[in-house]
């Protein structure tokens, strides 16, 4: 959006695109138009001072209670498929009300539940000191004096302001299927004024009636040529994933086909590797390269898609890069592979596991091609980062990703060339995370170029 265009949004508009902006690197908005079912109901009540709804309490939660088989811990749910964000209020109302919604979700390993507010850097200070909070889930109070909480600073270049979202570090492992209730609340006895907006005095509540479903049991690996793209699941690393095979694979049993292996970013994670067929945010170009294989039969590559459900950082942990390895070869073992040309791509977060896999691993990959990746945080050249000179490197890089700057992957590039490297980066002007490379037949090109010896 330009600024000349800018004065003409409504605050409380303005405050959703830039919240839309943070879900790119800290996943604050998710995957509603992708796995949620949940539509906004006909309860929302506004009412000048609106009463408490009642709730039967079980019991006060604390870090490493347990609601039946799901588990509560104290860690920044900035981290995770966030549920608050991906259930669909109508955020836009600005005096004391309480709204219900009904949502439908899939069974995830781990989901963040804590809730917060966004405001002027200048202002959440007293903001959240006028504010008290409730959080219950299945009519459990959940002690969030208990959880702390984490702020996330930021620059805004939309209203060029400091930008604080603060949340509580409340996450849930092992959500399970069936019926629960998620309700939080913010109450205050004064005016608050976010810098966007002016809150009056009174009690804000949501209440989210969910259903998770069970997540679905796919087909194991194995040789059956079935062309197109499919859900699989690794038992050797226990792991699920979408398979592409083009329509062309097995017409001659003699080809040996390169293999491409996609990180995705953290607005697709979860344990359905179903979701990764969804468009995120098509309003930021934020495509998938599994999104793109869903009409596309004659890219000639075989093409794995693992889906994963860990922190911001979990492709360069050991958790997914020991099961990411196991799949490579388990696959290799079932399907005709040309071993000299593997190649690695992802975006966001999974541009960053493209530089720290490859990083890690500078013998394996023919080529890598990260999408708005980076080196860990804070953001930093490895003092290893020759170990990649031998390694063709394609950057791509959104200039309106105001999270990750341009100028992050450009210097892992320069550091790169500076030792002899082969690296190369193309910056798109007017997009957060360029995705819309995937659709396009220059990286596909490039890749079919580099060969190991």
């Amino acid at each position: 959006m330009s600024a000349k265009n800018k004065a003409f949004v409504p605050s409380h508009v303005q405050k959703k695109i830039i919240m839309k902006k943070l879900a790119i690197f800290t996943f604050i908005v998710l995957l509603a138009a992708l796995l949620t079912a949940c539509k906004k109901q006909a309860q929302i009540s506004p009412t000048t001072a609106p009463t408490r709804t009642p709730i039967s309490v079980k019991g006060v939660m604390r870090p490493g209670d347990k609601i039946g088989e799901m588990t509560l811990e104290s860690e920044a749910s900035f981290h995770y498929y966030r549920l608050i964000d991906a259930i669909d209020f109508d955020w836009t109302i600005m005096e004391p009300h309480s709204q219900t919604v009904e949502c439908t979700l899939p069974e995830l390993s781990v989901v963040g539940v804590g809730f917060g507010q966004p405001a002027y850097k200048t202002k959440i200070e007293s903001n959240w000191e006028a504010m008290s909070w409730e959080l219950y889930i299945d009519d459990y109070q959940i002690a969030l004096d208990q959880f702390g909480w984490e702020d996330l600073n930021f620059f805004d270049p939309e209203s060029a302001t400091e930008v604080t979202y603060r949340s509580w570090n409340v996450i849930l492992k092992n959500l399970s299927a069936g019926r629960h209730i998620i309700r939080f609340s913010f109450s205050t006895e004064v005016s608050i004024d976010d810098g966007w907006d002016i809150y009056p005095p009174g009690r804000y509540e949501y209440i989210a009636n969910l259903t998770v479903t069970e997540k679905p049991i796919y087909p194991t690996v194995s040789s059956v040529v079935n062309p197109g793209q499919h859900a699989l699941t690794s038992q050797k690393a226990n792991l699920d994933f979408l398979l592409y095979l083009p329509e062309a694979y097995g017409t001659d049993l003699e080809t040996k086909w390169p293999l491409i292996v996609y990180l995705h970013d953290a607005e697709w994670r979860g344990t359905d590797p179903d979701i990764l067929r969804g468009e995120f945010n098509p309003e930021y170009m934020i495509v998938s390269l599994p999104k793109v294989l869903e009409t596309r039969k004659d890219l000639p590559f075989i093409v794995i898609s693992p889906v994963g459900n860990g922190g911001w950082q979990f492709w360069s942990t050991d958790e997914m890069i020991t099961p990411l390895f196991t799949l490579l070869e388990e696959i290799q073992s079932f399907y005709s592979v040309d071993p000299k040309r593997i190649y690695l791509t992802g975006s966001g977060m999974g541009g960053n596991g493209v530089w720290a896999i490859g990083l890690r691993h500078p013998d394996y990959f023919a080529a890598l091609a990260p999408l708005d990746g980076y080196l860990g945080y804070p953001f930093a050249v490895p003092e290893n980062i020759c170990d990649l000179k031998d390694v063709p490197v394609w950057a791509f890089h959104g200039g309106n990703d105001f999270m990750i700057p341009v100028e992050v992957e450009q210097e892992l590039v320069d550091s790169l060339n500076a030792c002899g490297g082969n690296a190369q980066i193309t910056v798109e002007p007017d997009v957060v995370i360029p995705g819309e490379i995937y659709t396009q037949p220059e990286l596909y090109e490039w890749f079919l170029s580099q060969s190991k010896e």
